[in-house]
C-alpha cells in the first residue's frame, strides 16, 4: 500500500472519530436540554400548586437588596407553601413607579407583597386582590408608621447604635477622634434611638473624642457642601462613623474629594449598591448592614403567621452583619 493511500485512510479514520465525538456531544446536549426543560416545567407546576403567591418587588435602585430578600424567602417558601415571584423593572421610567408595581400585584392577584420603601416615598395606593380586598403589605427598608403595612422587617436601632459604637472603639483601639455623620430625619423615632444608644456607649470612653455633623440646608450651601466644610475644618479625624446609606456615600465622596482616604477611615451602614461599591474599593473600611437573607425568611414567616392567626408582628428585627476585610 502506497504512502499516499495510507495517509488517506488515516485521514478518514480521524474524521470518523471526530464525527462520532460530535454526534455524541450533540446527543448529550439534547438530553441535557430536555432534562432542563423537564425540570423547569416541573418547577412551574410545583409553584402553581402552592397555596399562596407572594410578590417581592421594588424600583430598580433596590434590586441588589431585594435579590437577597428573595433568596431568603425562597429558602423557606416550601415549608410555608408559598410560590415566590420576584419582579424588578430593568430600567427606571415613569411607568416603573412603586404604584405601578403595586398595580401589577393586583393584576396577578398576589396573596402578599414584600416591597422596599425609601425615605420620602411618593404616595401610593395599596394593592387589592380580585375580591377588592387589600393585599397584605410587608415592608423592608425605611419604616414609616403612617403606612398601613402588615409588618415591617428591619433593623433594631438600639442594638445597631450600641454595636456601631463598640466597633468604632475597637477599630481605634480606644483612642482617637470620631466624626459622626448623620443626615437622616432627626425627628424620626428610630433614628433618635440609634443616635442616643450610640452616644451613650461612646461617652464612657475617655480616649475617644466625638465630633458631630451639624447642618441645615440653606440657599447658599447644600448638605454635601456643609459636611465637606465641616470635615475639612475639623482638624485630624481618625474615623467617620456614617449612620445611613446616604451618610456613608457622602462620607466616601467627601474623603475622596479632600484626599483624606489614607488618614480618615470610614465605618458605615449599607442599604444599597453604592455604599457597597465604596467598601469593595477600600474607601469604606467596614460596613454594617441588615441581614437581607434573614429579612426574606422573616417576611414569609410573618405572612404565614397572619394567615394562620389573623395578625402579625408590626415590627420585626432582622439580624445585623458587619462586612470587614478578612471576615465573611
Amino acid at each position: 500500500m502506497s504512502s499516499k493511500r495510507k495517509k488517506q485512510i488515516f485521514g478518514l479514520f480521524v474524521l470518523g472519530i471526530l464525527f462520532s465525538a460530535a454526534l455524541l456531544c450533540f446527543f448529550a446536549i439534547l438530553v441535557s436540554v430536555s432534562k432542563i426543560k423537564s425540570d423547569k416545567i416541573d418547577e412551574v407546576v410545583q409553584l402553581s400548586q402552592r397555596k399562596y403567591s407572594v410578590l417581592i418587588t421594588g424600583v430598580p435602585e433596590t434590586e441588589s437588596f431585594l435579590k437577597q430578600v428573595y433568596e431568603g424567602a425562597s429558602i423557606v417558601s416550601n415549608f410555608y407553601d408559598c410560590a415566590i415571584q420576584y419582579y424588578i423593572p430593568e430600567i427606571r421610567t415613569k411607568d416603573n413607579s412603586l404604584q405601578s408595581l403595586f398595580d401589577y400585584a393586583s393584576f396577578i392577584n398576589a396573596d402578599c407583597v414584600i416591597s422596599y420603601l425609601d425615605a420620602g416615598q411618593e404616595e401610593f395606593e395599596l394593592p387589592v386582590n380580585s375580591s377588592g380586598e387589600l393585599i397584605p403589605l410587608i415592608t423592608v427598608g425605611v419604616y414609616s408608621s403612617e403606612i398601613p403595612q402588615l409588618s415591617h422587617i428591619g433593623v433594631n436601632h438600639a442594638e445597631l447604635g450600641i454595636k456601631m459604637a463598640r466597633e468604632a472603639i475597637d477599630f481605634l483601639s480606644g483612642n482617637g477622634s470620631i466624626f459622626i455623620l448623620n443626615i437622616s430625619d432627626f425627628d424620626n423615632f428610630y433614628n433618635s434611638t440609634l443616635v442616643n444608644n450610640l452616644y451613650n456607649t461612646l461617652r464612657f470612653e475617655k480616649g475617644i473624642s466625638v465630633l458631630n455633623s451639624e447642618f441645615t440646608e440653606t440657599y447658599n450651601l447644600s448638605i454635601e457642601d456643609t459636611i465637606r466644610q465641616q470635615i475639612a475644618s475639623s482638624g485630624k479625624i481618625d474615623l467617620i462613623l456614617a449612620l445611613s446609606e446616604q451618610s456613608t456615600v457622602l462620607a466616601a465622596q467627601t474623603v475622596l474629594d479632600l484626599n483624606l482616604s489614607s488618614v480618615t477611615k470610614i465605618i458605615g451602614f449599607s442599604e444599597g449598591r453604592e455604599s457597597l461599591g465604596y467598601y469593595q474599593k477600600g474607601i469604606v473600611s467596614e460596613l454594617f448592614c441588615s441581614d437581607t437573607v434573614d429579612i426574606g425568611k422573616k417576611s414569609i414567616q410573618q405572612f404565614s403567621e397572619y394567615k394562620a392567626n389573623g395578625s402579625a408582628n408590626s415590627y420585626v428585627s432582622a439580624n445585623i452583619k458587619i462586612l470587614k476585610p478578612g471576615k465573611r
